[in-house]
């Protein structure tokens, strides 16, 4: 199987589905839920917390800093949102469709793609077996520079990349 087809970028949830993957798992789609669900499927980029209550602090002045944790902690949960570092090493989120799927971070403007192939999947075997882990998930951020901001970097500068820890 040609497992780049499985790197095509992944579409985000709409409103509906979200809606739907909140009902099965027992949750009611309340207004500031609802009000929560919007401002983050508005993000096309990496978020934190604190970006979704300033924003909600406009459009809805009366939904509580707690209400927006709270509903991330259960889009998280239901795996609407991934939780990831950023280059930097500071956490945000990002939002997907539920399923197993890893992210490429543009360490320039923080743009993110979610791609569904996993090429650990062996390792893992590996390592439960070697190390006798019950082993029930990773994650994989792979951090690089996107294509708009390779066009914008004057001709012959160097961009530098974080490092990972190994």
């Amino acid at each position: 199987m040609d497992d780049r087809a499985d790197c095509s970028p992944i579409a985000p949830p709409t409103a509906p589905e979200v809606v739907e993957v909140l009902a099965r798992h027992g949750y009611r789609m309340t207004r500031p839920r609802q009000a929560v669900v919007a401002a983050v499927l508005a993000r096309r980029k990496p978020f934190t917390a604190e970006q979704v209550v300033t924003d909600l602090k406009v459009s809805d002045p009366g939904l509580g800093r707690a209400t927006v944790y709270r509903t991330l902690e259960i889009l998280a949960s239901v795996d609407v949102l991934t939780r990831l570092l950023q280059p930097g090493g500071n956490p945000a989120y990002v939002v997907g469709s539920p399923g197993h799927r890893h992210h490429l971070v543009c360490s320039e403007c923080g743009d993110t793609v979610a791609f569904t192939a996993c090429p650990v999947d062996e390792l893992v075997r590996d390592l439960t077996r070697d190390t006798e882990f019950a082993i029930h998930g990773h994650l994989i951020e792979v951090f690089g520079v996107c294509p708009g901001c390779q066009d914008d970097a004057p001709v012959g500068a160097a961009t530098v990349v974080p490092a990972l820890a190994s």
